[in-house]
Order: C-alpha cells, then structure tokens, then sequence
C-alpha cells in the first residue's frame, strides 16, 4: 500500500485497524443501520482500488464512520475533488477481491498468475434452484481475450455461506479442462484451474463454458452475487426457480443500487449490465418477506 498520508484509502485503513473489525463484521454492522455496502467494496475503499463516488455511497459514509467510531465528516473530508480522483486503470490483486482468509488460502494453492492477463468480455451465469429450495447448479459461461503471450488457465473461485452443505463440484463443459481443484468443507468454497486446450497468445479469446454442480442436499442460499475484478463488456445472470417454489420477490443489485424484478413465464429472473465496472453485481430473493441477504459467489 503506498496510498498517501490523509488519503480516503489512508483513513479508512487507520480506523478499521483501530476497531480491529473485519470486514465482514463491519458490513454486518452498517445493514443493522439499514446500509448495503459488500466486503468487496470496503476491500476495494480501503485499498484506494476505487472511492465513494456514486449517491448511495457517500450516503454510508456518515454510518461507516459511526461503526467506526470516527468524528462526523471524518471520511467525507478525506475524499478528494471529483476532477483530482485517479482513474481505475490498475487491476486490483486477488487479495482484494478476496480478503477472507479461507478464499486467500485457496487461491494461494493454485497458479493464478495470468489472471490479470485475461480480459473479461463476457459473462453469463445461469443458476437453478430445486423444488427444495437449495441450489442444484451454476452453469457458467465466459468469453476471454488475452492481454499478453501465454495464459493458459483461468481460475475460479465459487462459495457459499449454507455451511451445512458441501462445496461444489466444478465440471469442464466446452474451452478447457479441470485442473488441480482445492476445497474448504468449513467454509462452503471450490477454488479450480480450468485448462485451456492451448496457450493463448496476445489478442486471442477463448469461450470458457463450465459447471459449478452442488453435491445434495445443495446450499440453501437466498442471494448471489459475483464479485468482478475488471471491466466487462456485458454480465448476464439468469436465476431459475422450480415451479414448486417460487419466490414472492427477486431484487437485482449492485454495489449501491437495487432493482425489483419479475419472473418470466418460465419462472427465471434476470439482469444484464453493459460495459460493466469492477465491483458487486447480484441477485437475492424471498419465499415470504425479503430481508438482506448475506453475499456469496
């Protein structure tokens, strides 16, 4: 971290350290507040990877700064002139995107250098739910351009927090195979490096299609979410339900904004973002009155 002294990365990190919070443990006090702010977004505040910018945002500052026992104003104060904030260029580490330590630990188990090599183009995520209520499956499916010589594997990262239920099992579909797969049964996580058929060289793309299969009983989960490292030309995620149990309300958001949405007549809900920024983009959902789900991916 090389963030400047008084900068807004600078004075989150100091007060976070000072209270000892995790992450986590912040995010759940800011919903006790009535205030949606993700793990991911913090880890990205508080690395100076991006800033408080958008209308919601700067509306949880005055209630992070009372979590964080901050006088008013205090995080407000540090954030720089809108024209003086540096555009986000770099590519976050995976450590930022993953601060929890079980995700990192997966993560550092595998060949993850080329991740920042591969473009994002497109996203397209299709998750069914069973009549049961619990996760069946999360069909994945993206196109990636290569940004230098050489990447030869994408690594993926899928959790839930249903801790009674197993961890996934990933399943090459189309552009790769299944490499060296590493799990935590404590904490719901599969960490895998799917294989390209070839190297790819600078320029070349690569449609990477898989599965992401929940061993049953599957997680019982209310909410997902991705979190995204870098920009994307578009992200569509498809939620479908059984007949048998459909929710009373689905609620597409982001990293600060909400959006109810219906089911079709086949019974999926869906969101699609264009030219998408990093950050949190998600889905939850009801079967009687919709509370805040907690995060998963």
């Amino acid at each position: 971290m090389h963030d400047a002294s008084g900068s807004f990365a600078h004075e989150l990190r100091l007060a976070i350290d000072r209270r000892g919070l995790a992450l986590d443990r912040i995010r759940e006090r800011l919903e006790q507040r009535g205030v949606t702010v993700s793990v991911a977004t913090l880890s990205y505040w508080q690395s100076g990877r991006s800033l408080p910018g958008r209308k919601a945002s700067i509306a949880a500052l005055p209630h992070l700064e009372a979590v964080l026992a901050l006088d008013p104003g205090h995080l407000r104060r540090a954030l720089p002139l809108t024209r003086d904030r540096p555009r986000r260029s770099t590519v976050p580490g995976l450590e930022v995107l993953w601060p929890e330590t079980p995700q990192a630990d997966l993560l550092g188990r595998l060949d993850t250098r080329w991740d920042a090599d591969l473009e994002r183009v497109v996203l397209h995520d299709i998750l069914r739910i069973g009549a049961d209520r619990r996760q069946v499956s999360l069909t994945v499916r993206q196109v990636l351009r290569a940004r230098a010589d050489g990447p030869d594997r994408r690594v993926v990262m899928h959790c839930h927090d249903d801790r009674t239920a197993p961890p996934v099992e990933i399943r090459a579909l189309q552009g790769c195979e299944v490499g060296r797969v590493v799990r935590s049964e404590d904490h719901g996580a599969t960490a895998a490096e799917l294989l390209f058929h070839a190297p790819l060289k600078r320029g070349d793309t690569v449609i990477v299609e898989y599965v992401a299969v929940s061993p049953s009983p599957g997680p019982l989960e209310t909410t997902y979410s991705r979190r995204l490292r870098m920009p994307m030309r578009e992200y569509l995620l498809q939620v479908e339900f059984d007949a048998a149990a459909l929710p009373v309300e689905t609620v597409a958001f982001t990293d600060d904004r909400d959006s109810a949405i219906a089911l079709d007549p086949a019974h999926r809900a869906h969101l699609a973002h264009t030219d998408v920024t990093p950050g949190v983009a998600g889905m939850r959902w009801a079967w009687t009155e919709l509370g805040d789900g907690r995060q998963s991916a």
